[in-house]
């Protein structure tokens, strides 16, 4: 059986009023843009399409939106953000005022995101021993590797200490097609030491019942479009919303595609297979068709 493939969204624009768009893997690689991402960002607003991202980034969604702006997307074409990284900041004051954990955070991640639960009422831990929770918002980008960061996981581990994700992803792909490890990885790891994962974004329904809010549309009208089979398309399908496959992106290798190339049908429909998901229909790229 063979996937719809699409040539761009212009095919998919009619049937929807509005968008749940991924950013990594869609609009742009972490590093610059994707080609024809704005051009088709702007056809679908003056289309009169609502607009919101989507994106399992540790951050707060202000820290996102700086980051379009510096890209140079224009905030006229989206309605809004929402990011993993705010959503677990909500969920980790609801947590700590309930008294379902403590005050006393170990971070794991990059220095930039050290500050997500800042002005709530945690303090830093230098090390488990002196930690009641770990955050994990990912791998540096000096040093993305497991291995350094084991002793920590099994020191927090073993005192049963719960551990806040705030990137459910396993990995991105940038444009070059090299491959970086994201804070989902970091999280299996935690669970298989026997560790307390609490994870949040997609494909979790809270972050698309915040997107819906922000679009004010019918679930029916909606559609998401992403990269990551087991958050993007998961999430969507779980949702009861069609979910868009962009093939230029997490699978690209697999697929065997560059980014923007037309996957072939039939080896989509297999690699989907093998993959375990089933999006609605591929895309090659965010791009506005050919």
């Amino acid at each position: 059986m063979s996937m719809t493939v699409y040539d761009g969204v212009a095919a998919i624009a009619p049937a929807h009023d509005g968008f749940i768009l991924d950013l990594w893997g869609v609009i742009h690689d972490g590093r610059e843009l994707y080609p024809g991402a704005v051009d088709c960002l702007t056809r679908l607003r003056d289309s009169g399409r609502r607009i919101v991202f989507l994106t399992n980034a540790p951050r707060r969604a202000a820290r996102v939106i700086e980051q379009l702006d510096r890209f140079g997307v224009d905030r006229g074409l989206y309605d809004g953000v929402v990011s993993s990284g705010e959503t677990a900041r909500d969920a980790a004051a609801g947590l700590l005022a309930a008294g379902k954990i403590g005050r006393r955070v170990l971070h794991l991640g990059p220095p930039r995101d050290a500050g997500l639960l800042d002005g709530l009422d945690f303090t830093d831990a230098a090390d488990a021993d002196g930690a009641d929770l770990v955050l994990n918002t990912g791998f540096d980008d000096e040093d993305p590797r497991l291995e350094p960061l084991m002793p920590a996981l099994q020191a927090a581990a073993a005192r049963g200490l719960p551990m806040i994700c705030a990137n459910p992803d396993m990995v991105i792909v940038r444009l070059d097609g090299s491959r970086f490890p994201c804070a989902g990885l970091m999280a299996q790891a935690y669970e298989n030491l026997g560790g307390r994962v609490i994870a949040f974004g997609k494909p979790f329904a809270s972050v698309y019942d915040r997107c819906l809010d922000i679009l004010d549309l019918p679930r029916d009208r909606v559609a998401a479009v992403g990269d990551g089979p087991h958050t993007d398309i998961q999430g969507a399908t779980d949702y009861g919303i069609p979910g868009y496959f962009i093939a230029g992106g997490i699978l690209a290798e697999k697929l065997g595609l560059s980014h923007g190339a037309m996957p072939d049908p039939d080896i989509a429909a297999r690699v989907c297979a093998e993959e375990g998901f089933a999006p609605t229909a591929m895309l090659p790229a965010f791009i506005w068709g050919r």
